[in-house]
């Protein structure tokens, strides 16, 4: 399946970031970890990490090498959530018309070879 916000939104690091961490809920990660999930530089996953950490997007652990997780209770997490399922609905609802298209013209096909068989079987008597 496509990537839901990649493909109307495009390829920031932000959207990858989130795409990665909101199936991942309660899972921490540190920054050099994110930055490979997402294939981004280490410095690049650290900017956005702490513009999320302001943001209240992302929660960060007291450690000595924090590690980060989506913050679920976040009003600007909770709309992306729901703008996501909808994309993702949208993508699905399109697959499937897509392949239902596929099964209509097949069957499109095999009337049209079954009505000229027919003809065919008749021309022959």
């Amino acid at each position: 399946m496509p990537r839901p916000f990649e493909g109307v939104f495009g390829n920031t690091c932000e959207l990858r970031l989130l795409e990665f961490l909101l199936p991942l809920e309660g899972m921490e990660f540190n920054v050099t970890e994110l930055s490979e999930e997402v294939g981004v530089s280490r410095v690049t996953a650290g900017r956005v990490v702490k513009k999320f950490v302001a943001w209240g997007i992302l929660n960060a652990s007291n450690r000595k090498i924090p590690r980060y997780s989506i913050n679920p209770s976040s009003p600007i997490i909770r709309a992306i959530e729901s703008m996501n399922n909808a994309l993702i609905s949208r993508i699905i609802a399109e697959e499937k018309e897509e392949e239902e298209g596929g099964k209509n013209e097949k069957q499109a096909i095999d009337m049209l070879i079954k009505k000229h068989k027919a003809t065919l079987d008749l021309l022959a008597k």
